[in-house]
């Protein structure tokens, strides 16, 4: 018999890939029962100590603290559990790089009930749920402003520092953050006084990006709202720089190049297009891009992840130069960055 910390092989090793769902069920139970901030600061504690913490019977919290440390976020020595260093750094709420906020997006019932029905997804070329993501006012997106913060800050920061000296130059720098969620890249570049921000996305998705300004100490004064669809409406302008972060990849390549067209039409002469992708690759040199268009093939019509060639390729046909790349450090996501010609 192998070691239990060695790769199964043969019939186990499929057995594993189809248990995978376990680990992302275990872990979400985890972060919304409260197990990790139970758990923090290193000391041991036994199953009841946390079931009594997390208002759960001991037997019940003590299968779930073993799957947990099978997962390895945690460590079992006798009846003592603690974090391991990834949990304890990403896992405690208020930790500085806490990540399971991001459970809301990835362990949703959107991508449960999506996952569950990729092989008709594969069947019939796109998603086949009734609510997807081309859906008018989806509240899935409001679950995604509230989530993405640990996936968000991060690629706010990059941004930043890619688009400072640009911003840094205009008397006055206009901003246009399309599809914007949360809106935190927006906010991010609007702690400049000279930015003025305009955030565009459903109005109902615009309630949790203005509770987002209120959290982060946005100057609203600064700060615009355009509620719609990003197909449909007037963007104004002319920008300084238009941002979009996911976005691209829920649609096919003639919707791309359509919007890519609009986007530059609102853009001002010299502006700045932003936008953060997986970036696909032929050879798969990008796993995590291959693996997202999977989530794209049952959550949207014709979505995928895209190459940088096919960036390339609308950019130039809407009068945009070819994109300068900036991969986001400790993420597998790209700013893909161009500006008119």
């Amino acid at each position: 018999m192998s070691h239990p910390t060695s790769p199964p092989e043969g019939p186990a090793a499929i057995i594993q890939m189809l248990q995978a769902a376990q680990v992302t069920a275990i872990l979400n139970a985890g972060i919304q029962l409260g197990a990790f901030a139970a758990l923090a600061g290193g000391a041991g504690r036994s199953a009841a100590e946390v079931g009594e913490r997390v208002h759960c019977p001991a037997r019940s919290t003590r299968i779930l603290l073993d799957a947990l440390a099978i997962a390895g976020l945690v460590t079992k020595e006798a009846d003592a559990y603690r974090l391991t260093p990834l949990a304890e750094e990403h896992l405690v709420p208020g930790k500085p790089m806490y990540a399971g906020d991001a459970a809301g997006i990835f362990g949703s019932p959107m991508v449960w009930s999506a996952m569950s029905r990729l092989a008709e997804a594969v069947k019939s070329g796109g998603t086949v749920l009734a609510e997807h993501a081309e859906t008018p006012k989806n509240p899935f997106w409001e679950t995604f402003a509230q989530s993405s913060a640990s996936m968000a800050f991060p690629a706010a920061m990059a941004l930043d520092a890619i688009l400072g000296d640009y911003l840094a130059s205009r008397p006055k720098a206009r901003v246009l953050d399309i599809a914007a969620g949360s809106g935190i890249y927006g906010y991010t570049l609007a702690r400049r006084d000279n930015v003025e921000l305009t955030l565009l996305d459903w109005p109902n998705v615009l309630a949790r990006t203005r509770e987002w300004g209120q959290r982060l100490g946005a100057d609203m004064r600064r700060v615009k709202f355009l509620e719609g669809n990003l197909f449909d409406l007037d963007y104004g302008g002319p920008y300084d720089v238009i941002l979009l972060s996911h976005v691209y990849h829920h649609f096919d390549a003639e919707t791309c190049l359509a919007l890519t067209r609009k986007v530059a039409g609102a853009l001002g002469r010299g502006g700045r297009v932003a936008v953060q992708e997986f970036v696909s690759s032929p050879d798969l040199s990008n796993p995590a891009a291959t693996m997202f268009s999977v989530i794209m093939l049952a959550w949207t019509r014709k979505g995928e992840a895209y190459a940088a060639a096919d960036y390339a390729r609308w950019f130039a046909a809407a009068g945009l130069k070819a994109p300068s790349i900036h991969p986001v450090g400790g993420m597998p996501t790209s700013w893909l960055v161009t500006q008119k010609s």
